[in-house]
């Protein structure tokens, strides 16, 4: 039986939800509630204003280079022996053969910090693949990325960002967005641009017709507050240009990274915090942004069933190739028919996407 206790705590939450949860409200609902509360109600939210549907796309992760000036876990200074650029005809290649073997619609594409790229290696990469893999939708790059190359090359964001739209770029990934918290992201990412900085990336690319992903990084040394803060800030970005396309918490994984060397963080995050965190999301974001993300590659494919029970409805993508978090300490590959059953064990439809959330098939 019900714990009625439960049931009346999870019928406040939701009807505090419907309402439109105010960052003061969810700050105290993060603190005051138990997380198996705050999971029923975002669940009960979730299939208010999405349905029963769990989404996610087959696509194909390649890093263009691990070049990187900035400390990130894929970091290797230039001229070192395992840094590497990859040619366009390379990158052309990895995505012509993951569609011919796997089927993927979707390059996610992604890299480090390398001063030594011009934009016409983009342009030429994007065209390259484009012209290879004509339907295939390119995903890349991320608000940093866009920030550090267009002060590299002294170009504006738009003119970044419609430079690489027009080369193929059709969609942008949510990297970059740690917490859009100043306090903490001067500890967290201190050779990174600001909270300010990636928001006026996303409202670029957006007013430039190329939609975004969202992403939250939690787990290190943020506070409830700081996590609420960023969700409402993604929120207020919704309601400007309606251009996000997925929200992404993604789970700090500490090892080989400088917070764990310097004892600042100890480990991971205990579940609990991944449940009130995707929780909490659902509950602010309600049905704004439909879609809210159970990242498998940093909390696991056990953890993801979970989450799609407490706000979730999105497992991201089969990322192959997948090669960022196995460098911090996760990463593993998945399939299709892995992620559809990850969604029927907990009692959801399973439908494939494409990168813009329209739906292809039902599994």
């Amino acid at each position: 039986m019900r714990d009625p206790r439960s049931v009346h705590s999870q019928d406040y939450i939701l009807e505090a939800a419907r309402s439109g949860l105010s960052p003061s409200e969810a700050e105290r609902f993060f603190s005051e509630f138990d997380p198996m509360d705050l999971a029923g109600a975002a669940d009960r939210l979730t299939l208010e204003v999405a349905g029963d549907t769990v989404t996610f796309v087959n696509n194909v992760v390649v890093n263009y280079a691990n070049v990187c000036v900035a400390g990130c876990a894929i970091y290797r200074p230039p001229g070192h022996p395992e840094a590497y650029v990859r040619s366009p005809e390379e990158v052309a290649d990895i995505v012509s053969e993951s569609g011919a073997k796997y089927g993927v619609t979707e390059l996610h594409i992604n890299g480090g910090f390398d001063p030594d790229l011009g934009i016409d290696y983009f342009e030429e990469l994007f065209r390259a693949v484009k012209s290879a893999s004509p339907g295939i939708t390119i995903k890349g790059l991320t608000a940093a990325e866009i920030d550090f190359y267009s002060r590299v090359w002294r170009m504006s964001y738009r003119e970044v960002l419609g430079r690489l739209r027009d080369a193929g770029m059709d969609a942008m990934s949510g990297g970059g967005a740690e917490i859009l918290d100043e306090e903490v992201r001067r500890v967290i990412t201190p050779y990174k641009f600001n909270a300010e900085a990636w928001l006026r990336v996303q409202e670029e690319a957006h007013s430039l017709g190329i939609p975004t992903n969202a992403t939250m990084l939690y787990g290190h040394i943020e506070e409830p507050r700081h996590i609420v803060k960023h969700i409402s800030e993604i929120r207020d970005l919704q309601r400007k240009l309606h251009g996000v396309l997925t929200f992404i918490p993604v789970k700090f994984m500490p090892w080989n990274t400088q917070l764990h060397r310097d004892g600042r963080v100890k480990g991971p995050a205990p579940p609990e915090l991944d449940i009130k965190v995707t929780a909490i999301s659902r509950l602010m974001l309600a049905g704004e942004i439909p879609r809210i993300s159970a990242y498998w590659t940093s909390v696991g494919k056990r953890m993801s069933s979970i989450l799609l029970l407490s706000g979730a409805n999105d497992l991201v993508g089969t990322m192959l190739n997948e090669e960022v978090l196995h460098r911090a300490g996760s990463g593993e590959g998945s399939s299709l028919d892995e992620l559809a059953h990850i969604a029927r064990e907990v009692g959801r439809r399973p439908v494939q996407r494409d990168t813009f959330q329209r739906a292809l098939r039902e599994l």
